[in-house]
Parts: C-alpha cells; structure tokens; sequence
C-alpha cells in the first residue's frame, strides 16, 4: 500500500530531525546514515510493481497475478448493494500459446461468483467436483450451477457470461461481458471459471480473491488479474484433440506450469514461460439506498466494445457539436458476400472524444501505451479514515503497477521528499 507506507517510515525520521534540534547527542553521524538507509530501503521496497495482498485462505500467487487494485471509498458496511461488473477476455491465443494451438479455440461461458470462505468447488491438490470437471471437459455450466445452488447459504450470487471463439487474427476481439455480482461482508470472496475448448479437462479461472482492503476496510474499486491453465485431474488426455481418457480415480487439481506442460502446450513462444490465458476484469458498482439491482449505463454496450479496457468507445461524438472531438481512424469491416460496396465516404469516418481511449488509432499519430487516467480526477473525503481517495473511475490498463497511476506517482514523489528529509536531518 504505497498510501500506508509512510505512516511507518515518516516518524524514524521525525526523531531524526528532532534529535538534532534539540541538540541530542545520542545518535552518532553513523547511527543516523545506518537509520536513514533502513528507511529509504522500506520506502523502495513499498514501490514496488509487483501487488502483494494478504490472505489468510490461499496465496494468490498461486492461483492468479494481480495486475491492478485500484482504492475506493466505499465502506465494507454500507448498507447499499455493491456489485462487480466483469468482464473476461482471453488471452489464449496462437500468439502467446503457440504449440499446437487449436484451429477452433473456443472459450466457454464464463461464471463468476460471490461466496463465504467456505465454498470450494475447486482448491489446487485436491479432487474436483462433478460441476468443474464438466465445464474443464465439455464447457457446459449446468452441472456447476446446480451445485452452486446446493450449497445453500455458502454461495450469495453466481452469474455467468456468453463464451466466444477464438479471434486468432485480432485477440482484441475476445471477451466476454458478465452481470453485476452481489457482494456483502458475509460474503466478500469473489470467484471465476471458464472452460477452454478443445482441450481433455484443462480451464482457467480463480477464486477466494477477497473483493475487501483488508486495512481500509474498503471494497476495491477496479481488480484487473491475470489467470492462468489448471488441468482438473479427471482426463488423462495430452494434447488439445486426445479422446476421452477417463481417470479412475481421478488426480488432483493442478495448475498447469513449464515443468508439467503437456506435451509443451501453453509454453510462450520462447518456451520460457507459461502466460496467462484469461485477463478479470472487475468494476465496483455500487447501488442507490434501497436498489436491490442496478446496472451502469450501457452495460453492455450496443456496439458490444469493450468499456473497461477502452472507456469512451461506447459512444461517438459529432465535431459539429461536441468541443472535443477528434477523428479516428476506421477499422476494416467485414465482407459480406452479396452485400453492396456503395458507400460514402463519410459513411466510413469515425469520431470519438479520445480515440486511442475508444480502440482507434488517431488520423495523425500513433497511441503510445500508458495510462489513462479516469476523466473524473476529483477527490473524496467520504473514507472511513476521512483520507482523500480517487473516486470511482475506469482507466486503461496497459502495463503493472503497484495500483493505479496516481498512486505510483505519489509513492515515488513522497519517496523523494523524505529522502531530501534525511538529509536535511543530517546537515542540521
């Protein structure tokens, strides 16, 4: 948390500076330097591009790689609904996974879940259930809803999206929009599964990922992690096309890594490394006092792009009108056999607000990637701790970081002012 680690450094060198004011001969010229490189180093170490979080259920490195947790200002007690908006994109592909990858690749319908701690369909070592094993297998949900279902008061709220096949030429092109997913304090633990299609049982997904900060006691406001290939132990099949090869009895769950790949299947194209075959992205949503339900505009949108990763492309602008507005570049569309091929040029221009926020290269220049900070930059004193927090806001994601940008950012500039602290404390 690059807003907490100050609090633990600030008050060493705070006696630093005190100490030689008031003339204290305590500390020697040594003691100090030795003191101000331990706070520095504690101070680097918080900024850091890798998110750690703690979780007294599993280790999520294990399971899945954060790549964003964004801070929000939404107590874990309030009484409105909140829900998370997701969306799931594949990132299964020829380009990332290129051994032996299927000509028709297909990802099954996602589900993502709400539940107490206590609600495992699936855990790494151990056996899965008949509801995983038939979406690993065949990418059917039925089975697993039903056992969702069963579970009685241990699962809060189960959604599911529409699966996709593969776009091999444009992976922008694979995702998936899923319905909002309740979530309350009982029941804080967010959870995921998709299937991949042609495979013996293997699937992605993720679970117990705690939707609350543990030291804010806040819900996150945007989680964006990666999710990695799990083989479900009840195949014995090791390419894509193998036929059914039922085991009896089944092996455990595991996750599927460059020292048991089968056959190769999912190593990078250097064979270095296993990627991430899906990407979870997930929006806080949050209700007016007394909804049971409520969407965010246009979710999901009527031209179907993806808002999360590109806020602003559900909707164009007209120059005539609209102060910003800028012209886009069109991309291609897709020949249809019999269709006429009149048409206009103007029928062909696009307009957007930001075109590299919407998906489209500008007329002039190239989008650069970084990132993309929510149009609404105000500040919010409603935090349980009365601090200043971002408000809500989708940005673009192009790269890790410790949070979100702006936190990086103060992270690296509270950095630098406390090391010119130090030194001041030791001139003085």
């Amino acid at each position: 948390h690059p807003h907490l680690f100050v609090a633990h450094a600030y008050p060493t060198l705070q006696f630093m500076v005190l100490s030689n004011r008031l003339g204290t001969t305590t500390l020697t010229m040594m003691q100090r330097l030795s003191l101000l490189v331990s706070c520095l180093t504690v101070l680097l170490s918080n900024v850091s591009a890798d998110i750690v979080v703690e979780n007294d259920l599993i280790n999520p490195e294990e399971i899945f790689d954060f790549v964003v947790l964004q801070d929000s200002s939404h107590w874990w007690l309030s009484p409105n609904t909140t829900q998370y908006f997701c969306i799931m994109r594949g990132l299964w592909n020829p380009y990332n996974h290129p051994k032996k990858y299927p000509n028709l690749a297909r990802m099954s319908n996602p589900v993502a879940y709400s539940s107490s701690k206590q609600y495992l369909p699936w855990l790494i070592n151990r056996a899965t259930t008949w509801g995983v094993e038939k979406i690993a297998e065949t990418g059917f949900t039925d089975t697993f809803k039903i056992e969702a279902k069963a579970a009685g008061k241990m699962v809060h709220d189960i959604q599911e999206g529409k699966g996709f096949f593969v776009d091999q030429e444009d992976p922008e092109k694979n995702y998936a929009y899923l319905p909002g997913i309740k979530v309350t304090p009982d029941y804080p633990f967010l959870s995921g599964i998709a299937g991949m299609m042609p495979t013996p049982d293997w699937y992605t997904g993720f679970y117990l990922l705690d939707t609350i900060d543990e030291y804010d006691r806040t819900f996150w406001n945007r989680i964006l992690i990666h999710t990695f290939p799990w083989d479900a132990g009840t195949d014995a099949g090791d390419t894509y096309m193998s036929v059914d090869q039922d085991m009896d009895p089944p092996d455990n769950i595991h996750r599927i890594t460059t020292k048991n790949a089968p056959n190769g299947i999912f190593l990078s194209p250097d064979g270095r490394e296993v990627r991430p075959v899906a990407e979870w992205d997930c929006a806080l949503h949050v209700c007016e006092e007394g909804e049971d339900y409520c969407e965010p505009d246009n979710w999901p949108p009527a031209n179907g792009c993806d808002m999360l990763k590109y806020p602003g492309c559900e909707t164009e602008c007209d120059p005539e009108f609209d102060d910003v507005c800028e012209e886009c570049k069109p991309k291609p569309k897709p020949i249809i056999l019999g269709a006429s091929d009149a048409q206009g040029d103007d029928d062909n221009r696009v307009f957007y607000r930001n075109c590299c926020q919407s998906n489209h290269e500008p007329l002039e220049g190239k989008c650069v990637p970084g990132w993309v900070k929510p149009d609404d930059n105000g500040k919010d004193k409603d935090g349980p701790n009365g601090k200043d927090v971002a408000k809500c806001g989708f940005f673009r994601p192009f790269c890790k970081s410790a949070a979100s940008a702006n936190y990086s950012q103060k992270a690296v500039f509270t950095t630098l002012s406390l090391m010119g602290m130090g030194l001041l404390a030791m001139l003085y």
